[in-house]
């Protein structure tokens, strides 16, 4: 081989292509660590709730290196455990910035004792000043409560209330609670259906009854319960203040009292 001037020229070519990538490569690595890199800008998008101080301390903690060398993965994961922050994107801007892109939690409500839900139906923990309807149920139900509630503000529209609680208990019962303060138990089957055929009767019945009603349990096969404060009975002059009024959903005019009916699911 040491004879044969072809390969010794080839080689010689190799050595010098390997020693000049090798010097090109200390030259960047040296480059890269002159001060010129410096990290100068962290630009933050979508932040209403993450403060400076917040974005600061992240910076301080898990930032090292400069516009080469910093770890945007540990930069990315620390963003994403500050409580308002459900994703972050950390990407290099030339010649000495990072953009920082974070999405937040959107609250939908107030899941529990544990924290807020998310419009994902996830839960997160965060504190807020918000007015949030307060959602309830079971360990891993919260996507579900979420889906619900959706589904029930839409079907209570026409009376121009809201569902202000949502609950499944464990029995998978629902239950909610509206913003005029009326409890209302929809059962384990048919919620959709039962709601819908109380906002169609309501203008009817309940909107003409001069007391309040406190409960309507709409568990039952052809008709709905309510119930009135011990007070307005009194005032209204009946002998029994815990009696129930089962109406019709087949009522148009008028209401009449209902008895016997045994409830369902």
């Amino acid at each position: 081989m040491w004879d044969d001037e072809v390969a010794l020229a080839r080689l010689t070519r190799w050595s010098l292509w390997a020693t000049a990538l090798i010097v090109l490569w200390a030259l960047l690595v040296l480059a890269s660590r002159l001060p010129w890199f410096d990290l100068r800008q962290i630009k933050v998008n979508g932040a209403r709730h993450v403060t400076r101080e917040q974005v600061n301390l992240v910076v301080y903690q898990h930032l090292r290196g400069n516009f080469f060398s910093a770890d945007l993965d540990s930069a990315r994961a620390a963003f994403t455990k500050l409580p308002w922050v459900r994703s972050a994107s950390v990407r290099r801007r030339w010649p000495d910035a990072l953009e920082v892109t974070l999405e937040e939690h959107k609250p939908l409500a107030r899941w529990g004792d544990e924290g807020l839900l998310n419009t994902y139906g996830e839960v997160f923990q965060a504190a807020t000043g918000q007015n949030l309807p307060l959602l309830s149920g079971p360990p891993g139900s919260a996507q579900e409560v979420a889906r619900r509630y959706a589904d029930f503000s839409r079907i209570l529209l026409p009376l121009h209330h809201r569902p202000v609680e949502v609950d499944l208990s464990a029995r998978r019962a629902w239950s909610i609670r509206l913003d005029d303060g009326m409890d209302i138990a929809l059962g384990r089957e048919h919620m959709d259906q039962r709601l819908g055929s109380f906002v169609e009767l309501y203008p009817r019945t309940l909107a003409n009854v001069a007391t309040p009603v406190t409960y309507v349990d709409l568990r039952y096969p052809n008709g709905f319960a309510v119930r009135v404060p011990v007070a307005a009975v009194k005032r209204a002059g009946l002998h029994e203040a815990s009696s129930q009024l089962q109406l019709r959903r087949d009522l148009i005019h008028s209401a009449r009292l209902v008895a016997g009916q045994g409830k369902q699911g």
